[in-house]
């Protein structure tokens, strides 16, 4: 219909065949619906339907297993699967789903040589090693294709390794300070030459299908702000130009990676109102991180609200109230992604030890309206802030911590943040209940992060509610959010 439509010169056939094509993809039919749509180059038709399946592989492509990318262009999967916003709950995980994506297509033996460079491009320069234990950097060099080739640069790990070592040394020296001094700002964007890693300068919620959202995000991570400004003060810097007719363009990074991590809350629809749910515990730069989420009821408005927050806890360990929350479980421990590890081929010999095939274990080591909140123990404080698109609301609150585990057991590189606060940055994505398939962000500044203190944000726009509080029929019962944080 869409090629009938086109030669027709009726644009209304084009946009009704596109709309049902769109309406009716998921997992089962995106790689036959992605070559359609390459193939045919029905122009905005099919740039439309290769948005769409981006934004249903960032959501639900790790989830489905590496069978399900099977005949999908390379040129696709290498723009979704080092995405900030493509869910997969670790760096780790990440790094498995690829080598086995190249795995699968170089035992197929279909694709060209350079679809192969492509991914193993988005292998080694799309994924943050530095925040893997060395143990796992030493495994991944043990690592070689069907052809005897390392799947990632050695220099690539050496260099992650080193990353890590460097990050661990301005954590522990910078006692007296909530700053590690790794911003970089400039009124011209660095080079391309070497890895940078943007830091959001205001409060802001951005929404859209990939390259929209990239787009924006790219927009918004080099905002207008005062030339004359102090690194320690980008929050408040941000906020006092704002409407500055007299200002400039200001890029902010820092040469770490972020920290990314994934999580998927079970059965939020059944969620009791005010009730807390706690994802698992990860070790990050020193200290210990979680998510929690929460389930509000709006009498005034007769309606729900969900609240996500990121959590600096005291440590690894720490118990969890029966009263106000409960632990997460995890709903992927039996995923197909964790029924198999790659091959391990040797460097000079194309088959497979036996050791390959053992079973892998899990070591997880827009327009609504939105309020951004800190949420700290035994606290009592009120400062408020607003303007057209949110709230920043700091609150007290009781916290009782989940008990959890680390994402890893850290061996060589093992340290704590002993300051009482930090400077992070975080980023939250969720993939868009009232548009699918589009992915909502929110940006945070730089906040200090004190120890049992949390930052998140409240917002109508993650998810649709019935008026009992439950998801609509044919709603996913869970709820997933993909994290960036960076301790600066």
């Amino acid at each position: 219909m869409i090629a009938i439509g086109q030669y027709l010169d009726i644009s209304e056939v084009v946009c009704t065949a596109t709309d049902y094509i769109v309406r009716q993809m998921d997992m089962s039919n995106i790689a036959q619906n992605i070559v359609f749509a390459v193939s045919s180059n029905y122009g905005s038709a099919s740039a439309r339907i290769v948005e769409n399946a981006k934004g249903i592989l960032t959501s639900d492509g790790w989830e489905a297993g590496v069978a399900s990318w099977d005949n999908i262009p390379v040129s696709v999967i290498s723009q979704v699967v080092g995405e900030d916003y493509f869910f997969v709950p670790t760096e780790w995980d990440r790094c498995m789903f690829i080598i086995k994506l190249i795995e699968r297509r170089l035992e197929a033996g279909n694709d060209d040589p350079e679809d192969i460079l492509l991914l193993k491009s988005v292998l080694n320069h799309k994924i943050h090693y530095c925040h893997m234990p060395p143990e796992k950097l030493q495994d991944l060099e043990t690592y070689f294709d069907i052809n005897g080739n390392p799947y990632i640069d050695p220099q690539v790990l050496h260099q992650s390794l080193w990353q890590a070592v460097y990050l661990q040394r301005m954590v522990v020296t910078s006692r007296d300070s909530s700053n590690l001094s790794n911003l970089i700002s400039s009124p011209t964007p660095p080079t391309t030459d070497c890895p940078w890693f943007r830091v959001p300068i205001k409060d802001e919620t951005l929404s859209g299908l990939p390259t929209e959202l990239d787009r924006c995000l790219d927009e918004s991570l080099s905002s207008t702000v005062s030339a004359s400004r102090d690194n320690d003060d980008i929050e408040e810097s941000c906020k006092a130009t704002q409407g500055n007719v007299e200002s400039e363009k200001v890029f902010t990074w820092t040469k770490i990676p972020p920290f990314r991590f994934s999580i998927a809350f079970a059965n939020v629809s059944d969620l009791q109102s005010d009730k807390r749910v706690y994802g698992k515990t990860f070790w990050y730069a020193g200290s210990y991180w979680n998510l929690y989420l929460q389930k509000n009821h709006i009498p005034a408005k007769n309606t729900y609200q969900v609240g996500v927050y990121l959590h600096r806890a005291n440590n690894a360990t720490s118990n969890i109230s029966a009263k106000n929350g409960l632990l997460n479980p995890d709903i992927f421990l039996h995923n197909v992604n964790y029924e198999s590890t790659p091959k391990r081929y040797s460097q000079f010999n194309s088959s497979p030890s036996e050791s390959d095939f053992d079973v892998y274990k899990f070591n997880s080591g827009l327009k609504g309206q939105e309020e951004k909140e800190n949420i700290r123990d035994d606290t009592i404080a009120s400062i408020k802030y607003t303007d057209q698109t949110h709230e920043l609301i700091r609150s007290s609150s009781s916290f009782s911590r989940s008990r959890n585990s680390s994402s890893d057991e850290r061996s060589l590189l093992t340290y704590e943040d002993h300051r009482n606060s930090i400077k992070v940055f975080f980023v939250i994505f969720t993939p868009s209940r009232r548009s699918k398939p589009t992915t909502t962000s929110f940006l945070s500044v730089p906040n200090d992060f004190c120890r049992s203190q949390s930052w998140g944000w409240k917002s109508n726009s993650m998810c649709v509610f019935n008026e009992d509080g439950t998801f609509p029929e044919g709603h996913d019962p869970h709820l997933k959010f993909m994290i960036v944080l960076g301790d600066v």
